[in-house]
């Protein structure tokens, strides 16, 4: 089974750079004419959207995670290690020492210099040992590359043995982007530390079945954009406001038929978005 995925631009963007395999959809600025179409198609088989999400040949599993100086922690401290941008050649630690967050705001590798820790923000107590806050940071302002903004740590806890995270970034001020909710992206060992690249390039994936079959009913086709960090817990996932709502991705399946017959193949628009991350077909 083929997948074709053809990206159509149908207005003017922010400069926007997004990378699919080994194609690049180049930058596009607002002063261009207003009716702009950039198609990228990138071919990938079945197996590719079910495995390579969580195949790691990402450069970032290998960098190097030292720490120049780390402040006194009041507690067995959890680590994490952030490439920002497509090149990930901006660095920044994230430690959480108990309900003390400490963040590397200026990626030089020094957690003693970015003023006091972040302390959680909207706590609710929602009950039944049910709880969640956030951890809220304006900007990271990085000495080798552009301010990224609207940093969003979130903790929670709904009665389950161990608290969950998600965390969304606006790479370089316009492209939001999601980390977490699924498994973990810390380690208490810093040279074992997850490593999350909030930036291109990205490998589709197809979310909550594996599996399609013609004529099948009820079956929903769900894909998104992520690229796979140091491996699996380290996933970042492209928000669908990262798109203009211009952007409609048009899907070309092409089929598996018995030898020498024609191929067999089925269009989609995914003209719907939802659940952050989640591009999928509209009713026809």
């Amino acid at each position: 089974m083929i997948f074709v995925c053809h990206f159509a631009f149908q207005r003017p963007a922010r400069r926007l750079c997004l990378s699919y395999g080994r194609r690049q959809l180049q930058p596009m600025e607002t002063h261009m004419p207003r009716l702009l179409f950039a198609i990228v198609t990138t071919l990938y088989s079945a197996i590719s959207f079910a495995n390579k999400a969580h195949a790691s040949t990402n450069v970032v599993s290998r960098f190097d995670r030292t720490i120049i100086k780390e402040p006194t922690y009041q507690s067995t401290p959890k680590y994490c290690l952030l490439t920002l941008g497509n090149s990930g050649d901006v660095r920044v630690w994230m430690v959480e020492d108990g309900k003390r967050l400490f963040v590397d705001k200026n990626a030089n590798g020094d957690l003693t210099d970015d003023g006091p820790p972040i302390k959680p923000s909207n706590v609710r107590d929602l009950g039944g040992n049910r709880w969640q806050f956030e951890y809220l940071l304006d900007t990271i302002t990085p000495t080798n590359g552009p301010r990224d903004t609207n940093f969003v740590l979130r903790r929670w806890n709904y009665s389950d043995k161990e608290d969950s995270y998600g965390l969304s970034l606006s790479v370089g001020g316009q492209m939001p982007m999601y980390a977490g909710w699924f498994g973990t992206f810390w380690s208490t060992n810093r040279e074992q530390a997850p490593v999350i690249h909030f930036g291109g390039p990205f490998t589709p994936k197809v979310l909550r079945k594996k599996e399609f079959t013609i004529g099948e009913t009820q079956q929903r086709l769900d894909l998104c954009f992520l690229n796979p960090g140091s491996g699996p817990g380290a996933e970042s996932l492209l928000s669908i406001d990262a798109l203009p709502r211009g952007a409609v991705l048009s899907l070309n399946i092409e089929w598996p038929t018995a030898g020498g017959s024609r191929p067999l193949r089925t269009s989609y628009l995914l003209n719907q978005r939802c659940c952050y991350w989640d591009f999928l077909p509209g009713d026809e």
